[in-house]
């Protein structure tokens, strides 16, 4: 693979720049997990499990798409296809990034790694328009951007007052497969039931009015999924 080669997007150097989006098997999505934020989870928990888990670089909690068992491999990859209908907005802003300005981490500009398997100048979906505007894609993953940006937000929010009423515990989860052999996913956590069912007064209606409550409850109902992702596994290994 070379080099990735990151520039920030510019109307004029990267007006022809294109990309393939046919096929979802690129490098990054080989991942077992996807970061996710509280607005998107009302459509995720539908079809993936989500837990919490922390960010290794800052400590804080965070929310997370669980896509496979073991690390590397991503169930919801089949050939080139994704067998989902929604995709966490992790996934769908690849290969672009967000380059963050020192003064201010609340903005920041989109760059995209030239180098990248998807990126061409002769099929695909164009960045820029003849003109230099920013086509409907390129709006598309502008509101992908600004979407994880406030959900990034929103959601550390929610999930510290869960913290503090401590509506979040550790939890192991280790699965048997078919073939006789265990798998564990380390480092997640998940809604403590007890504590959540305990919740009276000013705690309670604190955790409503903030969304505690809507967002405990569904990473509690996106469990069944795991089910779901051990069949898959258990029938690509036959």
């Amino acid at each position: 693979m070379s080099q990735p080669k990151v520039e920030l997007l510019d109307k004029v150097r990267h007006k022809n720049v294109k990309l393939d989006t046919s096929t979802m098997d690129i490098p990054e999505n080989h991942v077992n997990a996807s970061f996710v934020v509280v607005n998107e989870l009302s459509n995720l928990v539908h079809e993936y499990p989500i837990f919490i888990t922390k960010n290794p670089t800052t400590g804080q909690f965070q929310l997370t798409a669980i896509l496979g068992l073991k690390s590397g491999i991503n169930l919801y990859l089949s050939g080139k296809e994704w067998r989902a209908k929604y995709l966490p907005l992790e996934i769908l802003r690849r290969p672009f990034s967000a380059m963050m300005e020192k003064e201010d981490l609340s903005a920041g500009r989109i760059a995209l790694d030239l180098n990248h398997p998807m990126v061409n100048e002769s099929e695909g979906q164009s960045i820029f328009t003849e003109t230099g505007d920013a086509t409907p894609f390129l709006e598309r993953i502008q509101n992908t951007f600004a979407q994880l940006m406030s959900g990034s937000k929103r959601t550390e929010a929610i999930l510290n007052l869960a913290a503090e009423h401590n509506l979040i515990h550790a939890i192991n989860l280790t699965i048997d497969l078919a073939n006789g052999e265990k798998t564990a996913i380390n480092g997640l956590y998940a809604v403590d039931t007890e504590a959540l069912n305990k919740l009276t007064g000013e705690a309670l209606e604190a955790c409503h009015k903030a969304g505690v409550l809507e967002v405990c409850h569904l990473l509690l109902s996106s469990g069944a999924h795991i089910e779901k992702l051990i069949q898959w596994h258990d029938e690509s290994q036959k």
